[in-house]
């Protein structure tokens, strides 16, 4: 999604309405099916069960009460379920991290495992550098290879594809073997995530799956959950990180069920070694032992083999006294509205997560990712739980997208049984359509409906409390057991922040924007934004603007990647926040240094695909997730056709940065400061 203008709704009548009929269309009539064959494989034992008590209550009550079957299996599932998490969940074979306490890192230094992939990543990309800009190896001195980093934007499906469209055209021209960083807020994370789990860092296999997968069940409907919970491991796959969560004090809310389930839905997967054919009803979620967890893609970065990835997500510091409880600084949850939007003195902390470690540069703290969604107390973890699963960490990340899962949450509720975590489904299902009203799908205004999911603050009491002042501590974030995380798109919808972390030393970032607002010209606001907090100044070079004729192939000429050139500044006083407002400029470490931005926005190609805009076609709307494997097709043709007019510019750029590096070097790292890129 693209900031809080017009964030929380598709942007054209067109879209809403379609994604309206694929609501009504899913849920005219509830599936009576007997799931009895595939409920028998369900999580519990990964294989199928023998026939007991729950057969024998089948027959019972199967004559009088058919339409109660299904939630009968999939109660009795259940209870032994949560049983069964509650005891793997502290078994080292199975997740070896419960052997070990989690520490908070505090500082703005990278990790050692960053650092340790920085050094040999940078042997790498040498050669590969060379090779994209056209020059000898020999030519290139490592030390002068520039850092590169990628960012793609959120806009729900529309903004993963277009994520993985870009990619897969970087990796086929030789350009992500240069990368160092690659980076994405809300839809682009699910890229990231698929390309670095069940893709395994193939963007053509990703794509190929997306084809397969996004049609024609959306993934919060019957049919969907259905499926997820009867394949052999699926209710384990995904309900597990809910029970466990549960089980370490958190409560659950809407939020997490659309984590489990949107994510369960994206990555549902064949076992080839199984099933070598392809229906929906011999299909898993990943035949892994557990779910994904994020620290798995080390096996990628750990040799320096691809870019490190790094997920945003954003919380919304209030420093003032007056919190409302110990909890809550606020008396909604609802982040765009109350309180939140008058607060004059609150800002936005943008938080990453990369396979190594989850923390926030501006509180200089930092855990292992393997250690996040832990109790923590004075810095060390309290109860040695399992890695959070993938899915609920891109929940925090994807949440903006969720605005339809209000209309979901009854299919959700209708198919998880009555006892499940407490009865908090169905009593969270209920308030959400008391809330609403008994409407198909609710009108969004300008804020965020749900609840932002609630996560364990490794920051609780992170200061020794003195023995002697046994008195109260201090109120502000370290007096907070909980911290909400939420979709980064609330604040900047690309992820130039964490890409300016002042250690990582980018030197080139390439953003691609899958914004609703591309043509809008609002990113010059957004960069700003940006660069303010990190003392950045970013111009466009060039100001180029669009044909008035749609139907004009030319029309968006010199407009597919446009150049910012950054310099440092002294930080403004007042920047423009996300809700429009002039503020105070946020605290945030000074960046310092130059840096070049290649802005790439998601336009219509009118050669590529004629008469198709990515941003208003009634299909391409950021709520929608149902996509055919046609509507995708022609998303990628787009993709495609954007990268490579404006691939020279991008080598332009990479080249210029190279002897900039190069000429700072030999003069000893003095100068190049205004040197344009």
């Amino acid at each position: 999604m693209s900031g809080p203008h017009g964030l929380r709704r598709s942007e054209t009548t067109s879209q809403l309405q379609d994604e309206q009929n694929i609501y009504d269309q899913q849920h005219s009539e509830q599936s009576t099916e007997d799931l009895g064959p595939q409920f028998d494989k369900m999580a519990v034992t990964d294989e199928p069960q023998h026939q007991g008590f729950r057969a024998k209550l089948k027959a019972m009550v199967k004559d009088a009460f058919p339409e109660a079957i299904q939630d009968l299996k999939i109660m009795g599932g259940m209870t032994a379920l949560e049983a069964r998490v509650k005891k793997e969940m502290h078994d080292p074979r199975l997740f070896p991290e419960v052997d070990h306490v989690a520490h908070v890192r505090r500082g703005l230094d990278l990790c050692p495992e960053e650092q340790a992939f920085l050094a040999k990543r940078k042997v790498r990309a040498r050669d590969n550098f060379a090779k994209y800009i056209s020059v000898s190896p020999e030519e290139v001195d490592p030390r002068d290879v520039p850092v590169v980093a990628f960012g793609g934007s959120g806009g729900g499906f529309r903004a993963m594809i277009g994520c993985l469209g870009y990619g897969r055209q970087m990796q086929h021209t030789g350009l992500w073997d240069c990368l160092t960083y690659v980076s994405g807020v809300s839809g682009s994370c699910w890229s990231l995530a698929a390309y670095y789990t069940f893709a395994h860092a193939n963007f053509d296999k990703a794509i190929a799956h997306c084809k397969e997968r996004f049609s024609p069940y959306h993934p919060l409907s019957g049919e969907a959950i259905r499926k997820i919970l009867s394949v052999p491991g699926g209710a384990r796959i995904t309900l597990g990180p809910l029970i466990m969560k549960s089980k370490s004090g958190l409560q659950t809310v809407a939020m997490d069920l659309y984590a489990v389930f949107t994510t369960g839905w994206i990555f549902f997967q064949d076992d080839p070694a199984i099933h070598p054919g392809r229906t929906p009803h011999n299909q898993v979620m990943g035949w892994q032992k557990s779910w994904y967890r994020w620290s798995s893609a080390r096996e990628y970065t750990d040799d320096g083999s691809e870019p490190l990835p790094i997920f945003t997500a954003i919380r919304h510091e209030r420093p003032w006294k007056d919190w409302t409880d110990k909890e809550h600084p606020f008396k909604e949850p609802d982040h765009g509205e109350g309180d939140h939007r008058e607060a004059d003195d609150a800002w936005f902390q943008w938080y990453e997560m990369t396979p190594y470690e989850v923390g926030c540069d501006e509180t200089e703290a930092w855990v292992p990712t393997w250690g996040f969604g832990r109790p923590f107390h004075e810095g060390k973890s309290t109860m040695q739980l399992p890695e959070q699963s993938l899915a609920l960490l891109l929940g925090l990340c994807t949440s903006a997208p969720a605005g339809p899962l209000t209309s979901y949450l009854g299919t959700i509720s209708r198919n998880l049984p009555a006892n499940f975590l407490g009865n908090s489904v169905h009593a969270l299902a209920s308030r959400v359509a008391k809330f609403w009203g008994k409407q198909g799908t609710e009108e969004f205004q300008e804020h965020h409906p749900l609840h932002a999911c609630n996560e364990h603050n490794f920051l609780y009491h992170y200061t020794p409390h003195p023995l002697d002042n046994p008195g109260p501590r201090p109120p502000g974030l370290e007096n907070s057991p909980r911290i909400h995380l939420i979709d980064s798109g609330m604040d900047n919808n690309c992820p130039t922040y964490v890409l300016l972390h002042p250690h990582r030393g980018v030197d080139v970032i390439i953003n691609m924007d899958a914004s609703s607002d591309v043509q809008k010209d609002t990113f010059p606001e957004r960069v700003d934004q940006i660069g303010g907090r990190r003392g950045v100044k970013f111009t466009k070079r060039h100001d180029v603007k669009p044909g008035a004729d749609p139907k004009d192939p030319e029309r968006f000429k010199g407009m597919y990647a446009q150049i910012y050139d950054g310099v440092p500044c002294a930080r403004p006083e007042t920047v423009v926040d996300s809700y429009g407002r002039r503020v105070k400029t946020p605290p945030a470490p000074a960046y310092g240094r130059e840096c070049t931005m290649v802005y790439m926005p998601l336009l219509p190609n009118e050669r590529a695909v004629p008469d198709y805009d990515p941003s208003t076609a009634k299909f391409s709307g950021s709520y929608n997730l149902v996509w055919t494997p046609e509507q995708v097709e022609m998303l990628l043709r787009v993709c495609v056709a954007n990268f490579e007019q404006g691939e020279g510019t991008v080598k332009e750029v990479l080249r210029a940065a190279w002897l900039r590096r190069k000429a700072e070097r030999e003069k000893g790292g003095v100068g190049g400061v205004g040197m344009r890129v």
